[in-house]
């Protein structure tokens, strides 16, 4: 299992957050795809196609606005995709890619540790497993944050498809027991909970940064916050409020718990609304942990 030092809890409000909207084109509200399984041992590459005009989620890492709040923490970010590509092949290539410059210079701003001149040398996904096989560059770099990131990002992101549980990873074709030379032990295949320590202590994994959504939107994440307790809130372009609720995960205060909630919305016009969420304080009654993502209401 792999550990990261605790992330410091965030404390104080929330500071303005400005988001630039993300350009994308037409596509369907959902992006949960199903990969099928290769069953070919010696295939290289997964061989199924997704249906045109859909889209990926690959996951990068949010700067946080508030002090003393830790992270950056993982934050699943939406990408079009081309009709005809290989569903996991495409968005590890878009991964690697790293954020787009109005994404890197957005506050807060959105990051990778995933070095840039990774190439994608295969995808092979059998029996839930996917055995991610990654250029030289991507163990290139230093420091134990990074490194650990980097593996979280690729995880998250493979694990996005509904048919892959788990990711073992290969670097030029060789199984990777230690990465690094921070030497990280990887025992085995890595699911997402080896990496919870990346994640915000209110984490939406759906709908992703800038996707577009039709209502009712259906969201759900994980929490690890007071009495599992958190709110959720959507607002329109203007700021004006469509939607504030609050939600109840499976578990709470030092573990973490999956919550979804339905949010249903009416808009005369298609626009870039924001999607909040957040918790109250226990101390004083001010909303800490607040994550803010701009998504595209159709």
């Amino acid at each position: 299992m792999l550990l990261l030092s605790g992330c410091g809890a965030d404390t104080g409000e929330p500071t303005t957050t400005t988001m630039v909207a993300p350009t994308t084109t037409s596509v369907p509200a959902t992006t949960t795809t199903t990969l099928a399984t290769s069953t070919s041992a010696a295939a290289d590459t997964t061989t199924s196609t997704l249906p045109e005009e859909t889209g990926l989620v690959v996951y990068f890492l949010l700067e946080d606005v508030e002090d003393d709040a830790g992270g950056p923490f993982l934050v699943p970010v939406y990408r079009d995709l081309s009709p005809g590509s290989v569903p996991a092949t495409a968005a590890l290539e878009a991964l690697a890619a790293g954020p787009t410059d109005d994404e890197r210079e957005g506050t807060p701003s959105i990051s990778s540790a995933v070095p840039e001149e990774t190439s994608v040398l295969g995808v092979e996904v059998k029996d839930a497993v996917a055995r991610v096989n990654l250029s030289e560059e991507f163990d290139d770099g230093g420091g134990s944050f990074s490194m650990i990131a980097r593996l979280a990002q690729v995880v998250y992101t493979v694990t996005r498809f509904d048919s892959v549980e788990q990711v073992e990873f290969l670097i030029e074709g060789e199984p990777v027991t230690v990465f690094s030379s921070e030497g990280i032990e990887l025992s085995g295949p890595q699911d997402r909970a080896e990496f919870y320590d990346l994640l915000p202590p209110i984490f939406v994994d759906s709908p992703a940064w800038g996707e577009p959504v039709t209502s009712p939107i259906q969201v759900h994440g994980l929490s690890n916050v007071f009495e599992a307790v958190s709110q959720v809130m959507l607002t329109d372009d203007d700021g004006l409020t469509l939607f504030e609720e609050t939600v109840m995960a499976t578990c709470g205060t030092g573990c973490w718990g999956d919550w979804q909630i339905e949010v249903p919305y009416e808009i005369d016009r298609e626009q870039f609304g924001a999607l909040i969420v957040w918790e109250y304080s226990a101390k004083d009654g001010s909303r800490i942990n607040v994550r803010e993502y701009p998504i595209q209401l159709r």
